[in-house]
């Protein structure tokens, strides 16, 4: 087996997992369809499976897809000591490794920022040279921790194909689950915010329109204290009782008198509880209402709090409690109606974190800027995968999935008046090119989804360019945003250019659109292709990494084995910690290595 020539194998393998990969998914439809596991499948003939199936077509498909896919992956691999499945097992040996490593990286990580959060939250003053230098050496192994998590998955294709196909499943999860998806982004946002909750300062969360900065503060929140937070909607109509409570009138049932008692309002009563407190659309909240917060402002953890309001009671402030208020922190523009423009004296209180929307790359095509950056076509990739990362759409999906990406960064920075190149000007009727600021439309990741989500419930019916019309362009309601999104995606992103779509709309001139409509054609979308995990990784982060290693040279003792420190393999801690991970962690190997006979 040492002189064999392993490259051409490996692609053989690579064929067989996507034939096995498809067989499993028409398996699991197959299951759906007649609740039978296969075994039970193989002892009856496929009229007796068909019995118990309420959509026939749909089961008699997945009979014969599923026969079909496997007597291919099948006659790809071979007998049981061919050298595709010695292959298979290998490489099944070095994910098995590389989760493990991931694990424990994991653990070590937890820990640490466990330790730094408890040193930070115990100062008192200015901090001893004790405590600084603890925390200096527990950042300086958090930042080797890191590298050796970037440095894991550039072992062997595995750990790069497996940890990353991790990452795109988790991404898909937290979109079913409806939650925000803690991106790398996201993570360095939400580490910022919990520090200086640590530190007792209050926090705005500012962004623009669909950014989602009451997502971040909600979820953050949960995460910061592990209770809900308590939520104060702000209005231009808003109260200071609506802060911090009001007096009731009840009925004494014995006495039968009126008696006043005191309803506390979220903010004391987060003090309370030990929980934070967010305050949604800080900037719509009158100037006067919000200046009765500059002495709640400045309290921290232990401070004691007189409420006024129910006779001078005193209110000790929990560990926990904080406050995060959201906001569009765009002064003096005209964007958002009912914003006011925010005290300085106020905004000095408290530690601003700008909230923008998903890293995304908004040139190039995908073979050369792939790359873990491009946060949004990541979420866009996770949200078209099935569960187990394979795609199954039209053969042009990828590359149109990553134009609109790169199309809504554009739209996202006009919406935020950010600087663009001339190339994304508005050229109107008579060809002069003007910068054009988009007054409602921005096509947030709430709208890609929007578009996505239909295309696919349609069963992938149209193509693509049908929805980014008709569930996005179509819906805003000013004329010259529609012109302007209309223009830059045929123009700039190579949509709208098929059969159909040849028509000749006013761009207006001066500034003004009048009116701005398209007859959209129903065109039919490309042939449909199937995508395995690998190809979803690579469109998703790039390329593999070269194989440095194949079956016959050991690797035990290999230079992968020693990037992370032996302690931390022996720890009791994950010890304990693998051993509840171990089913899932097999389960992750299936789904990458899915080659059982």
């Amino acid at each position: 087996m040492e002189n064999l020539n392993w490259a051409p194998i490996e692609k053989k393998v690579n064929e067989a997992e996507k034939k096995k990969r498809q067989q499993l998914g028409a398996s699991r439809v197959l299951y759906g369809e007649t609740k039978m596991p296969k075994q039970e499948r193989n002892e009856k003939t496929d009229s007796e499976i068909l019995e118990s199936s309420q959509r026939k077509r749909v089961a008699q498909k997945a009979i014969e897809r599923e026969t079909a896919f496997n007597d291919e992956a099948e006659g790809i691999l071979g007998a049981d000591e061919s050298s595709e499945r010695t292959l298979v097992n290998f490489r099944k040996e070095n994910l098995a490794k590389a989760l493990r490593y991931e694990k424990a990286l994991e653990i070590q990580r937890q820990q640490l920022l466990n330790e730094e959060s408890q040193i930070l939250k115990s100062f008192n003053g200015a901090p001893h040279g004790e405590e600084l230098e603890a925390l200096d050496e527990i950042r300086e192994e958090l930042r080797k921790n890191n590298e050796l998590g970037e440095k894991s998955l550039e072992l062997n294709p595995e750990a790069y194909f497996g940890l990353n196909l991790k990452k795109l499943k988790e991404y898909k999860n937290e979109l079913s689950e409806g939650r925000i998806v803690e991106t790398q982004y996201v993570k360095e946002k939400m580490e910022d915010i919990c520090l200086h909750l640590a530190a007792n300062k209050p926090i705005l969360i500012y962004g623009h329109l669909g950014s989602g900065k009451s997502e971040l503060a909600m979820h953050t929140s949960k995460k910061y204290s592990s209770k809900d937070p308590l939520i104060i909607s702000g209005s231009k109509n808003i109260s200071q009782s609506e802060f911090y409570g009001h007096q009731v009138l009840t009925v004494d049932e014995e006495s039968g008198s009126t008696v006043s008692d005191f309803y506390m309002g979220p903010i004391y009563q987060a003090m309370e509880d030990g929980r934070p407190v967010i305050i949604d659309e800080v900037n719509a909240i009158p100037h006067e209402v919000l200046i009765s917060l500059n002495h709640i402002l400045t309290r921290k953890v232990g401070d004691k709090i007189n409420i006024q309001q129910d006779s001078g009671r005193e209110v000790e402030i929990k560990e926990g409690f904080g406050i995060i208020m959201t906001g569009n922190l765009n002064q003096g523009q005209e964007k958002y109606v009912d914003r006011q423009d925010m005290d300085p004296a106020f905004l000095s209180r408290i530690h601003k974190i700008e909230y923008d929307y998903l890293p995304q790359d908004t040139e190039g095509s995908l073979e050369s800027e792939a790359g873990k950056e491009n946060e949004q076509f990541h979420l866009v990739l996770a949200s078209i995968m099935d569960g187990h990362g394979n795609i199954e759409a039209p053969e042009d999906s990828v590359k149109k999935l990553w134009n609109l990406a790169k199309a809504a960064r554009v739209v996202q920075n006009v919406f935020a008046g950010k600087e663009i190149e001339s190339a994304y000007y508005l050229k109107e009727a008579g060809g002069r090119a003007t910068k054009y600021l988009l007054k409602e439309s921005v096509l947030s990741l709430r709208g890609i989804e929007n578009i996505v989500s239909q295309w696919k419930a349609e069963g992938y019916d149209k193509e693509l360019d049908y929805y980014v019309w008709n569930n996005f362009i179509k819906e805003g309601t000013v004329a010259s945003d529609r012109a302007y999104l209309y223009q830059l995606m045929k123009d700039q992103f190579n949509f709208f250019k098929s059969d159909g779509w040849e028509q000749s709309p006013n761009y207006g001139s001066g500034g003004v659109v009048n009116s701005f409509d398209i007859s959209a054609p129903k065109n039919v979308s490309a042939k449909r292709k199937f995508f395995g995990p690998r190809e979803v990784v690579e469109f998703a982060f790039g390329k593999a990494p070269e194989r440095a290693q194949w079956p016959e040279a050991s690797i035990e003792g290999a230079e992968q084995e020693n990037i992370i420190n032996p302690e931390i393999m022996e720890m009791e801690e994950f010890k304990d910690e693998l051993q509840k991970e171990m089913e899932e962690i097999w389960n992750e190997i299936g789904e990458v290595c899915e080659m059982e006979k």
